[in-house]
């Protein structure tokens, strides 16, 4: 952590107290980095390379912002020189690569790693007046919130940090009193990277940092790391005298460690505990929010205790997962992560890693890898070579693994040692998914350990929060296509069941139905009149909207939902500020760190906040898509309960659409839509009796719960009996 550091006040270069040491020091012990660079050349970031490797396996995220010219004598040739800014950068760099030391590789190989695994955002800050982007500043913060911030006449170059130029940096820390001043420089970087600040333009360097992967493929972290220590002797040979690097890198713990001093809680023992009793392994049924990654991680802490061995391999579905479970890997201090996904040469380094293992060197290693390339036959047979009785799995998000093309290499996976983790472990509308899983990690219901949403509320690990379903009705023209759908659905409906018959047929009926629900025009009445609401409770900031993500829609029309309901909280509210977060957005942490930080007031997201991504503050959620699944409902909902010292409570709105009531509707017709509205009312009853403010919620929905002739209070104790 920082604060294992006893930083100045002042670092000039030639003297004891360097801009090197000052930055390297920070740097290794940081997981966090905002630094506004001014000149991306090679001598600025030479000086910058040794401690990048321990950030990197700190879990380290960056965010840089560079100006429009490499270096200053590129400025003052190409200044007069009207053409593409980022062209001209890329020219650049292509010319500097001639020019590399081993430090200036290995600095590289680092951005290289973090734009690889999607830690690293870069742009491009271009004054509108002319002129260049020149402030040097910026701010570390550790795993613990703490923050050293600088500035000051320091040029980041070899020469101003290093001897020959006299130059100096100023330094403060946040847990001595500084935080109000470092605020202020977060503040300014914020307002400078999302272009805010007037007078500048804000490019993004995606063409420069595909040039940099390009170059530079990303290499895996053992690599990186051997490659600093090696750096680190030359340094030290090369330096007689000069030992500060050394202490500045050797880790104080470098065996892995619980990342918190408090240890694991009891429930995260009692976990371990259950999973070595189930034959290690089962599936952890725990609410989101709770710590299942913690949890998960720690089993493999307390084996490495027993053996001095870890081998793991975690499956995650996105990117966006893949880096933070990088950073969790991190803070335990489990080194050598090789990360699996589209975006790096994960084949050539796996290789050598099987090569390795082959030739009997003992090796501890971490494998990150996504589901779709979890299933590729070149990464299926690598792993089976891996392969020993040491090795963890991990499935994140674990209802994926039901999916067919997962259960085929589930089907010939060699691990043995194995743990599910899911908020929701079943699959709706697939029984034999849920089996697949189910039989993967030798483990039925109540499974192996739980953590219920119920117990996180009430020991304080989630927030307490208010609950208001909001009904909308089906118009003329839906009511006819959702009834025609419906009657097609009775030839499948065992009444005596009350279930339907499993077909594919069924699911394409089902589907076209949800589709009708989905497109409900009512419910933008609805959404406006909890908008109307929010505005008059002054609740409108840190809001997520939910809209449909679609159920094969096609041509965009989920989005088509999104931007409309979007555009009417403009047309009446203008004052709010409202922006989307989108599956395939490049600036979607941009907007998360945007929403975090009051400057987005309301978020309309679709389905890529279901798995797994952290969001940093969220206080009320409007759920428009009605969905029926109950895992994106429960996900959703864990998003918001997230606890936050500012928050005191989390403020849910539901949207749920039922055919409109009829007296002349078939006996048939009626008992299966019962049996659907049941369904439907059976999560909705689950959250209310959850909620702050149960009969409120319940009267809410009193005139459905009468015309279908259903007990809330029934819904809820047969829950309890499952």
């Amino acid at each position: 952590m920082l604060t294992e550091y006893n930083f100045r006040s002042l670092y000039s270069t030639g003297e004891k107290n360097s801009p090197v040491e000052f930055f390297t020091n920070a740097l290794s012990r940081s997981d966090h980095f905002d630094l506004g660079l001014g000149f991306f050349s090679s001598a600025s970031i030479n000086v910058l390379c040794l401690g990048f490797a321990r950030f990197i396996s700190n879990g380290g995220r960056m965010r840089l912002y560079i100006n429009q010219f490499l270096s200053e004598n590129d400025y003052k040739a190409l200044v007069t020189t009207p053409h593409a800014i980022e062209d001209s950068v890329i020219k650049d760099f292509h010319a500097m690569l001639n020019l590399l030391s081993k430090r200036d590789e290995h600095f590289f190989n680092c951005l290289s790693y973090l734009i690889s695994t999607g830690r690293i955002d870069i742009r491009i800050v271009i004054p509108k007046t002319g002129g260049i982007a020149h402030q040097k500043f910026g701010v570390f913060t550790d795993e613990k919130g703490n923050k050293v911030s600088f500035i000051g006449s320091l040029n980041l170059t070899a020469s101003a940090l290093t001897s020959r130029n006299i130059e100096s940096i100023s330094c403060q820390v946040s847990w001595k009193g500084a935080e109000e001043s470092i605020s202020e420089y977060e503040e300014l970087f914020n307002s400078i990277f999302t272009g805010e600040k007037e007078n500048i333009t804000v490019l993004k360097a995606d063409q420069l940092t595909q040039e940099i992967i390009k170059a530079f493929p990303s290499p895996d972290e053992k690599t990186i790391i051997d490659e600093e220590d090696k750096l680190i002797k030359e340094w030290r040979e090369q330096s007689p005298g000069k030992q500060t690097i050394d202490s500045v890198v050797a880790t104080e713990n470098d065996e892995p460690h619980f990342p918190f001093p408090t240890g694991a809680f009891p429930y995260q023992t009692e976990a371990y505990q259950s999973w070595r009793n189930n034959g290690y392994t089962g599936i952890f049924a725990m609410a989101t929010g709770t710590g299942k990654t913690i949890t998960s991680l720690n089993c493999v802490l307390e084996e490495y205790k027993n053996s001095g061995k870890y081998r793991m391999l975690i499956l995650v579905p996105s990117n966006d997962l893949v880096s933070q479970w990088v950073g969790e890997v991190g803070k335990f201090n489990f080194k050598n992560v090789y990360v699996v996904n589209g975006m790096n040469d994960w084949r050539k380094s796996l290789t050598e890693l099987k090569n390795e293992v082959g030739w009997g060197i003992e090796r501890n290693y971490v494998i990150i890898s996504t589901y779709v390339s979890f299933t590729d036959p070149s990464f299926q047979n690598l792993i089976k070579k891996l392969n020993d009785s040491e090795m963890i799995l991990i499935a994140d998000e674990a209802h994926n693994v039901g999916s067919s093309s997962v259960r085929k290499a589930f089907d010939v996976l060699p691990i043995r040692k194995r743990i599910a983790l899911s908020a929701t472990p079943s699959r709706k509308y697939d029984e034999e998914g849920t089996r697949a899983i189910e039989e993967y990690f030798h483990d039925v219901p109540p499974y192996c350990y739980s953590f219920s949403m119920e117990r996180a509320i009430k020991e304080g690990r989630l927030m307490h929060y208010l609950y208001y379903p909001r009904i909308a009705y089906l118009n003329d023209s839906e009511m006819k296509r959702y009834t025609s759908y419906t009657r097609q659905l009775l030839s499948f409906f065992d009444a005596k069941e009350k279930k339907f018959k499993e077909s594919q047929e069924v699911i394409d009926l089902l589907m076209k139905r949800k589709r009708v629900i989905h497109k409900a025009q009512d419910k933008y009445r609805v959404f406006m009149g909890i908008i109307d609401e929010l505005v008059a409770n002054e609740k409108t900031k840190y809001c997520f909207v939910y809209t449909p993500e679609g159920v094969d829609y096609g041509s965009g029309e989920e989005e088509k939902i999104l931007e409309k309901m979007k555009e009417l909280v403009f047309e009446k509210y203008p004052e709010i500020r409202t922006n989307t977060f989108l599956g395939g957005d490049s600036g979607r942490k941009d907007k998360l760190r945007a929403f975090a930080e009051g400057q987005i007031d309301m978020l309309f997201a679709m389905k890529c906040l279901d798995e797994g991504v952290d969001v940093p503050r969220a206080e009320v959620g409007i759920f428009t898509s009605s969905t029926g699944n109950p895992r994106q409902f429960i996900q959703r909902r864990g998003r918001l309960l997230r606890t936050h010292p500012d928050k005191t409570f989390a403020y849910i709105y539901d949207t749920i659409v039922v055919p409109a009531a009829s007296s002349d509707s078939e006996h048939n017709m009626y008992e299966m839509e019962r049996s659907l509205v049941r369904n439907e009312l059976m999560r909705v009853a689950y959250f209310a009796s959850l909620s702050d403010n149960y009969y409120e919620a319940k009267k809410a929905l009193s005139g459905v719960l009468d015309y279908y002739k259903i007990e809330i209070s029934t819904l809820i104790s047969e829950l309890q009996n499952q």
